[in-house]
């Protein structure tokens, strides 16, 4: 079997495992052949790769299939872990096989994700969010209406329900991009301050404005983006990626082992970025560009009250 197949293969098995843990007895072979886009014999096949592993599997009177005991949870999640070293092994095993560049870099995009999701923490993996993923990506699938139930927002400290059209949903990020279906609005949202999804029967409506827009590494999804460059000493770097992970693609080291150079593209209104730099500004954060984000850390300050 080629690399680049068998990378394709593992991704599907785990996801297929994922389904059947958060939903034992949901799905038949052939709603699971139709959900991952492959025959009905391939899911047969990846199921006896489970039974083979040493999973057991069962199946009830419709057959729905299920995992016979609450083990393949803490498997999966030895899957999904890997650590720096092993990372480094996986990108030179991709430079060598016999395939495009475009490919290799494809898998090179799907295992920094991975990295990048394990970095975020086991809470990722456990059933309730499991649940709200799962629940999110099928609605996407029928294209029908979610309500959000119980969302927990910062902006207007309320926790409230929302009915909206999901339409692009990102775990590793935690981001989920909709069509707010009352304020006629596109909005996004974090997959972690959803207590509940709850499907409904209502379909799409607003299909024409849902348009997927970027998101950066602090989380926050919006096209219009500037380019940052920060000078960071050794706590500055630490409090910024352990606080937000995404942000270690984006850090290179410097000549001076105490410092640590940070570039990339972040959201117009420096939100994320403009909190870590005010809250961490003791840690040593050198401002190098742009001079809009220095005017608007000089405007936070004037309007801070003490």
């Amino acid at each position: 079997m080629p690399k680049d197949t068998e990378y394709g293969t593992k991704i599907r098995n785990l996801r297929i495992m994922r389904s059947i843990v958060e939903r034992p007895y949901g799905y038949t072979k052939q709603q699971l052949s139709a959900q991952y886009g492959v025959h009905v014999d391939t899911i047969t096949n990846d199921f006896e790769a489970f039974i083979n592993a040493g999973f057991e599997m069962d199946r009830d009177e419709k057959f729905r299939y299920a995992f016979v005991v609450d083990k393949p949870m803490k498997k999966i999640r030895d899957l999904l872990y890997f650590s720096e070293e092993e990372r480094i092994l996986l990108y030179n095993a991709i430079d060598n096989l016999r395939t495009t560049p475009e490919k290799q870099q494809r898998l090179k995009n799907k295992l920094h994700s991975l990295y990048d999701y394990s970095r975020l923490g086991l809470a990722q993996l456990r059933k309730p969010h499991l649940n709200k993923v799962d629940l999110l990506e099928q609605a996407k699938s029928e294209k029908k209406q979610v309500v959000l139930e119980g969302y927990r927002s910062s902006n207007s400290n309320t926790v409230a329900d929302r009915i909206v059209e999901p339409f692009h949903i990102s775990p590793a990020e935690d981001t989920l991009q909709t069509f707010d279906t009352e304020k006629r609005i596109p909005r996004h949202f974090r997959i972690s301050r959803i207590a509940r999804v709850r499907l409904l029967d209502q379909s799409w409506q607003f299909e024409g404005s849902h348009n997927i827009q970027r998101t950066d590494p602090f989380r926050i999804v919006n096209n219009d983006q500037v380019s940052v460059h920060l000078r960071l000493s050794v706590g500055a770097y630490n409090e910024l990626t352990e606080r937000y992970p995404l942000t270690r693609s984006y850090i290179e080291e410097t000549g001076d082992l105490n410092y640590f150079d940070f570039q990339c593209n972040v959201n117009c209104h420096f939100f994320g970025l403009a909190n870590f730099i005010l809250g961490f500004y003791h840690l040593d954060i050198e401002v190098l560009a742009p001079d809009s984000l220095r005017e608007h850390l000089r405007g936070e300050t004037e309007r801070m009250r003490f």
